[in-house]
């Protein structure tokens, strides 16, 4: 009895040890103020939209100014400047506030080019001292992967925009031979997405793969393999409809029937099916298409900004400078000489 009571006290101290210690670690977690995202402007990856929450101004005379940063740490590019807006509550300005900047075509370094295949990293530096503020840093592995993983859901986007146009085309025949034309012309343009469905979630996979911390990244992975699903799912439909139902077809009243499911299965597949009827297409299972797979693309590449600095650059590696100990010096005895008498 007299044992037992011992284990539950010390087991009760040491709760009361280290509880502290773990409500320390999570006071040390880095509080985010906010994402910066990219977008498409007038071309792919061309654009940024960052807005953060719960930040004090720059100092007098100063500016926050928001840059990305290559993953080596070599290639800097200007987004631009921005204030912060302080909210007032009953009459009293507050002392922290919301950072709204959107770099896009009408920005003064926009050029057109495609972000993300050249930056990985952002940071806000309060100017003209060039502290830096804010900043993330996203792998650049994952971040390249990424990129191809967007161009990849780009051609898939081309081909099924292709089978759209030729379904819609057959939609206007009256005869079979019309009809048959176009429709051949859709199989044709989806043959291929199997095989980019299979690339793109390869791209997924290793960007998660790259990116272990970052959950923006590995789950966004699953939600890229539930899209590819759907599409290859409607699509497979598509060719099954065609083939069985239109083609070996004698009367274009009754291929028509089918031209129209054609067209409704190439739409689901490309912008998605709100099969829930709740006036919104989600990317989940059932309802997310082409569409859907590239706004969660976009999404694993957002940054989520905290206070500090950037980690050192990738691909640089740290000097360990290891202190060599000085040689304690040997004290030799000089011998006494011995006098013989």
């Amino acid at each position: 009895m007299f044992r037992t009571k011992t284990l539950v006290i010390l087991a009760l101290m040491l709760f009361t040890l280290v509880t502290p210690v773990l409500a320390t670690h999570a006071d040390d977690e880095a509080e985010s103020v906010g994402t910066a995202s990219v977008q498409d402007d007038q071309a792919t990856n061309d654009s940024v939209i960052i807005s953060l929450t719960g930040i004090s101004p720059a100092g007098a005379g100063s500016s926050y100014l928001a840059s990305l940063v290559s993953a080596d740490g070599e290639t800097i590019l200007e987004l631009g400047t921005a204030s912060v807006s302080l909210p007032v509550v009953h009459g009293v300005v507050q002392g922290t506030g919301t950072m709204d900047l959107v770099f896009g075509s009408g920005s003064a370094n926009y050029d057109g080019a495609n972000l993300l295949a050249s930056f990985s990293r952002i940071k806000i530096t309060e100017e003209p001292a060039g502290t830096s503020i804010y900043s993330d840093a996203l792998p650049g592995d994952a971040v390249d992967e990424i990129k191809e993983m967007l161009d990849d859901i780009a051609s898939l986007n081309s081909a099924l925009d292709t089978a759209i146009t030729s379904a819609q085309s057959a939609q206007a025949e009256s005869d079979t031979d019309g009809i048959n034309s176009h429709i051949n012309a859709v199989v044709a343009a989806i043959a291929g997405v199997g095989s980019l469905s299979d690339s793109i979630n390869a791209h997924a996979v290793a960007a998660g793969g790259a990116a272990t911390d970052e959950s923006g990244i590995t789950d966004g992975v699953t939600g890229i393999a539930t899209m590819t699903s759907n599409i290859n799912g409607w699509t497979a439909a598509v060719k099954e409809t065609s083939e069985d139902d239109i083609l070996s077809q004698s009367s274009a009243a009754v291929a028509q029937i089918f031209v129209d499911k054609v067209v409704n299965d190439l739409s689901a597949a490309r912008n998605g099916w709100d099969a829930d009827n709740s006036g919104s297409v989600d990317a989940t299972a059932g309802e997310g298409g082409s569409a859907q797979a590239y706004s969660v693309g976009q999404g694993m590449a957002t940054f989520t900004l905290i206070a500090g600095d950037l980690p050192a650059p990738e691909g640089v590696t740290a000097v360990v400078v290891v202190p060599v100990a000085t040689p304690t010096p040997v004290v030799v005895a000089t011998p006494t000489p011995v006098v013989v008498v």
